[in-house]
């Protein structure tokens, strides 16, 4: 269970219909750029994904709450680029939803596989 710490409370981060209704929104590419960003742990999009798995908790937890915890953790040093690749992958790429996308794109680039296979271990 991948989970995440808004003001001391934790919460398991789960994608859900809404989730992804608020995802597709925030990608020009959609689902395939979504991915692309999760892969790469891509910092920009890491609160967006974070703050879409919330949305399942019905406790109104907002993008700003998500975006100062994640500020403070980075001013505490303790969120690394490895730490944003781990929980986008956790959350985007191996949810029920993305995955068997995922697993097709990465049977069809050998090179993007051996790319993530790299950057998850």
């Amino acid at each position: 269970m991948t989970t995440f710490n808004i003001n001391g409370n934790e919460y398991e981060l789960k994608i859900t219909f809404e989730a992804v209704k608020r995802l597709n929104k925030q990608f020009d590419g959609g689902s395939y750029e979504l991915i692309g960003k999760a892969i790469s742990g891509d910092f920009e999009a890491f609160p967006v994904i974070i703050h879409a798995a919330l949305l399942h908790t019905g406790e109104k937890i907002t993008q700003k709450q998500v975006n100062d915890e994640i500020e403070r953790l980075f001013e505490a040093e303790e969120l690394t680029l490895e730490t944003i690749q781990k929980l986008s992958n956790e959350v985007i790429t191996e949810s029920f939803f993305y995955k068997p996308t995922v697993n097709k794109l990465m049977k069809q680039n050998p090179e993007m596989k051996k790319a993530y296979t790299q950057l998850m271990s």
